[in-house]
């Protein structure tokens, strides 16, 4: 059983519903019965927790998978270690890149995550963060995507350098940061050496303020939202020249936008999040900087728009990269005797 966002029957724009809806997929492949609770608006809907309940009484489950965001994983996490009396295999397929800090900060206790099979994590510096807690029980996944999306990198790009922007459009992903870097470039004398395009939905109470900061930026844009459960848009990402990430979101993991560049051969300029120099800086994919520094994302833009034949290596690098991020490398049947899960 899943327990998790997976937003049925809408089409999943949130990386967790998303990441979820593959996980689903995988284990109808590789298990006779698959059933799961769909957490998405659960604080909303009481009866998403009165499923969960009546499925732990009533039924024979050999797994359960917690696949959900810190604060919602954390109380699902607390029902189980008291609920789960016929002895489920339990495991924690980690959302985001917090819990273990918010462990060490007092805000979770540790005892309900003793007693889960296994913490799976999307980066071995989330294992390190668990080890200080005193929890061992942790398998490093990457995170995944599902395509089949293979870049041509063989010709260089020519003309202005382009940046993307892809993901959710709040303050917290660093999006005013990028429009205040634009314009520092721009009084620089580079304005017509590049061009920075927004994809993505946007968050409550910034669509407004967004709009009306775009507007006095001549070469910045936003392009909506594309969808890259569609193969044939990995081609737009692809023709970009770096990826920005100025994330400043306290709970950052593993963005699946940093696999679906690499898939893209798009170098990214990061924020150094939690995770980032293991998955941007040392596998020669990118530059992180440090987060919130405003005057380093600009620096790093400048570079890129001097070294293309700088990025032009990165692009190898990310494609090299891509392989561990596809999901016929990482969700196999194999995985599933990894963990030891019940058949």
């Amino acid at each position: 059983m899943l327990i998790g966002a997976l937003d049925f029957p809408n089409v999943p724009k949130a990386g967790d519903a998303i990441k979820n809806r593959f996980l689903l997929d995988w284990f109808r492949q590789n298990f006779k019965k698959v059933d799961y609770v769909d957490t998405q608006k659960w604080r909303k809907n009481p009866f998403i927790l009165m499923k969960l309940f009546f499925l732990l009484l009533v039924s024979r489950i050999d797994n359960i998978i917690v696949s959900a965001s810190n604060e919602s994983a954390y109380k699902i996490i607390q029902i189980l270690a008291k609920w789960n009396k016929k002895g489920s295999k339990v495991y924690y397929f980690m959302i985001g890149g917090y819990t273990p800090i918010k462990i060490r900060k007092g805000i979770f206790k540790v005892e309900p995550f003793k007693k889960l099979d296994k913490i799976v994590v999307e980066a071995d510096k989330v294992k390190d963060f668990y080890a200080e807690v005193g929890l061992y029980n942790t398998y490093r996944v990457y995170n995944f995507k599902s395509t089949k999306y293979q870049a041509d990198i063989s010709k260089p790009h020519e003309g202005k350098i382009k940046f993307v922007f892809l993901s959710r459009l709040t303050e917290l992903k660093g999006i005013f940061h990028i429009l205040e870097s634009v314009r520092t470039l721009n009084a620089d004398g580079l304005r017509d050496a590049f061009q920075v395009d927004f994809y993505g939905s946007f968050d409550n109470g910034v669509k407004e303020r967004f709009n009306n900061e775009i507007e006095t930026v001549p070469n910045a844009d936003y392009k909506g939202f594309l969808d890259l459960k569609i193969d044939s848009n990995y081609d737009v990402l692809a023709s970009y020249d770096a990826m920005l990430f100025p994330t400043m979101h306290p709970t950052e993991g593993f963005p699946g936008i940093i696999a679906d560049a690499a898939i893209a051969g798009v170098p990214v300029i990061a924020a150094n999040w939690n995770y980032a120099k293991e998955l941007v800086e040392d596998c020669g994919c990118g530059f992180v900087f440090p987060v919130g520094d405003n005057k380093a994302l600009t620096d790093w833009m400048r570079f890129a728009i001097n070294n293309r034949e700088k990025l032009q290596t990165m692009r190898l690098n990310c494609v090299s990269r891509s392989a561990i991020y596809r999901t016929d490398n990482v969700l196999t049947s194999q995985l599933v005797d990894e963990l030891e899960m019940k058949r």
